[in-house]
């Protein structure tokens, strides 16, 4: 089997390199015929036949018995009724929390904007003393008089 599949080798290799030399120069080299043999069929390490039968556990059902007692031990549906429970129980928790969460939130909003407020009212205090205050008014500039 290695012969072979090393001949095989061998042959394409070869006819690359006949090919490549062929591309490579202007004039191809003289090509010589390749003779690959046939071998001999191979003859398999192991007896051709049935495998010897082995231990077989006897407790074992066949696939047909085990699908028909699954059939007959069906499971019993789960109560409906404390699963819709423990779902209301959840609900219920889950809007207080949520009402807890927008109050904190709507506190929380009430105090930006009275901050807001504050700044705005200071703002609007500091402008209306700045505009209070007397100004610097320019002086009337002296003519200048002019030696006679």
């Amino acid at each position: 089997m290695r012969e072979i599949v090393a001949r095989c080798i061998v042959a394409m290799g070869a006819g690359l390199a006949l090919m490549a030399a062929q591309g490579c120069k202007k004039q191809a080299a003289p090509v010589q015929p390749v003779v690959v043999s046939s071998a001999p069929g191979v003859q398999p390490d192991f007896p051709i036949g049935p495998l010897p039968i082995e231990d077989v556990d006897t407790g074992a059902k066949p696939r047909a018995e085990r699908a028909a007692a699954r059939r007959r031990y069906q499971a019993q549906p789960v109560q409906a009724e404390s699963t819709d429970a423990q779902a209301a129980a959840a609900s219920a928790a889950q809007r207080r929390q949520d009402e807890r969460l927008f109050q904190q939130q709507e506190a929380a909003s009430q105090r930006q904007q009275e901050e807001l407020n504050r700044d705005i009212e200071e703002n609007v205090k500091a402008q209306q003393e700045m505009q209070a205050e007397p100004r610097i008014q320019d002086a009337p500039e002296a003519i200048p008089t002019q030696p006679q």
